[in-house]
């Protein structure tokens, strides 16, 4: 492209045939010969690079999940010995909303989230002539928070090993068609009988049957489905998202991406949530040990 008062550049030529002269002159594929079988089987069973690469427990991160931690690798390299009590409050505080993590940070039912995780909300509770997106919302007081819609709040409360179940119904099942198909019957079959234990669709469960391990271990959890729930604060826009999504994968980062909730219980009334996470005043110290629990949306670690 010529700018503004120069001359066009000159034509790019056409294609050039190459002589047969030239073709025969090429150099042509290498041929490799391939070692002897032996020597091909020796390099299977013992790779000469075995001495230098070696698989590490944590080549994919440190993910676990609680049906399942590493306390003795938590003590030895830590010298942090969490016991039952702990593993079930970080549990229970952690929750799963609509595509997103939470967690309950008060005894009566407050919960927080992200800001991008709950816009979509927000505009739900806005009235005719408001605009809290950009705005902003605070509510004072009970009365004051808005109720929300189609925003479940699943609490993992039990996790059960399925694998034994789940792989009895697929011995002598080799077609992979037929045994795709023999793992969502017996799946489907076990998440429902599990929910049917604890009352049917209306007893305020959900069972999901999830495989990790590239199929090696499946476990069906349990979740307890919170439905009642209301908003309670959220900074307007240009605060929960300053700096954009490039920011939301830097640190530190100055966006209020933050967003509170209630959830209420049977009653009516602000659910009692004695497993939460504490406010803290003082923050974190250096080198001190932190967990980071919640519900990815996908993940290969596991």
């Amino acid at each position: 492209m010529a700018c503004g008062g120069s001359p066009p550049p000159p034509a790019s030529p056409g294609p050039v045939e190459a002589t047969p002269e030239e073709v025969a002159s090429l150099p042509g594929p290498t041929d490799l010969d391939a070692p002897p079988a032996d020597e091909a089987d020796a390099l299977v069973d013992d790779p000469p690079w075995a001495d230098t690469v070696q698989a590490g427990p944590f080549d994919n991160g440190k993910m676990w999940t609680f049906d399942a931690p590493p306390r003795d690798y938590l003590s030895e390299t830590y010298g942090f010995t969490p016991d039952d009590e702990w593993f079930e409050r970080a549990r229970l505080g952690a929750v799963r909303i609509p595509n997103c993590s939470a967690s309950f940070v008060s005894p009566h039912g407050l919960l927080m989230t992200n800001h991008h995780c709950a816009r979509d909300f927000v505009v739900q509770a806005t009235a005719d002539g408001e605009n809290l997106l950009d705005d902003g919302f605070y509510a004072t007081g009970l009365e004051e928070e808005r109720a929300v819609e189609d925003f479940d709040v699943d609490q993992l409360v039990e996790i059960h090993d399925v694998t034994t179940e789940v792989e009895t119904a697929l011995d002598g099942v080799a077609d992979p068609q037929a045994r795709s198909t023999a793992r969502d019957s017996i799946t489907d079959a076990i998440a429902e009988r599990l929910l049917q234990e604890r009352g049917g669709e209306d007893g305020g469960y959900e069972v999901e049957i999830i495989s990790l391990y590239n199929g090696g271990l499946y476990s069906a959890y349990v979740f307890r489905r919170h439905t009642d729930v209301k908003l309670v604060m959220a900074p307007e826009l240009r605060m929960g998202y300053f700096g954009g999504d490039d920011d939301n994968f830097t640190y530190p980062r100055y966006a209020l991406d933050m967003a509170f909730f209630r959830v209420y219980g049977d009653g009516g009334a602000p659910l009692e949530t004695p497993e939460h996470f504490s406010w803290s005043e003082s923050g974190v110290a250096e080198d001190d040990l932190i967990f980071i629990i919640g519900n990815p949306g996908s993940t290969s670690r596991l």
